[in-house]
This record gives structure tokens, C-alpha cells and sequence, in this order.
């Protein structure tokens, strides 16, 4: 019977490189790409309250004229 000998920085790159892996196709799933550039969502401008509060927000997404 053969038993295979591996060292530990062997077994962890290997590790790594399927981790990489894993996540990328996570990632890339046309499943989970379609579901969330389909549905889009529209900022909340005001919101009743019974206490006075004030909220800023600052929008980053320069260039986008959607």
C-alpha cells in the first residue's frame, strides 16, 4: 500500500489555490450575478419619525448618468 508523504507548505498552497478557486466561482455564478444586477433599488428619501434626527449620505458612484 502507497501512502503519500506530503509537506505542509505543499498542503497549504494546495489549500490555497482551491480556496482561490471556490471563491472565484462563487463569485462568477451567473445565478448569483443575475439576481442582484437585475433588481434595482430606489434611494429612501424621507422617512417619518416622531424625533427630530437629521442623516447625510454622500453617493461615490461618480459617473454613472443610469
Amino acid at each position: 500500500m502507497k501512502c503519500i508523504v506530503l509537506r505542509r507548505s505543499v498542503l497549504t498552497a494546495v489549500l490555497c489555490v482551491l480556496a482561490a478557486c471556490a471563491m472565484f466561482a462563487v463569485v462568477n455564478h451567473p445565478a448569483i450575478v443575475g439576481a442582484s444586477a437585475s433588481a434595482r433599488q430606489l434611494p429612501i428619501y424621507c422617512v417619518e419619525r416622531d424625533q427630530k434626527m437629521v442623516s447625510i449620505s454622500f453617493d461615490a458612484a461618480w459617473g454613472d448618468g443610469k
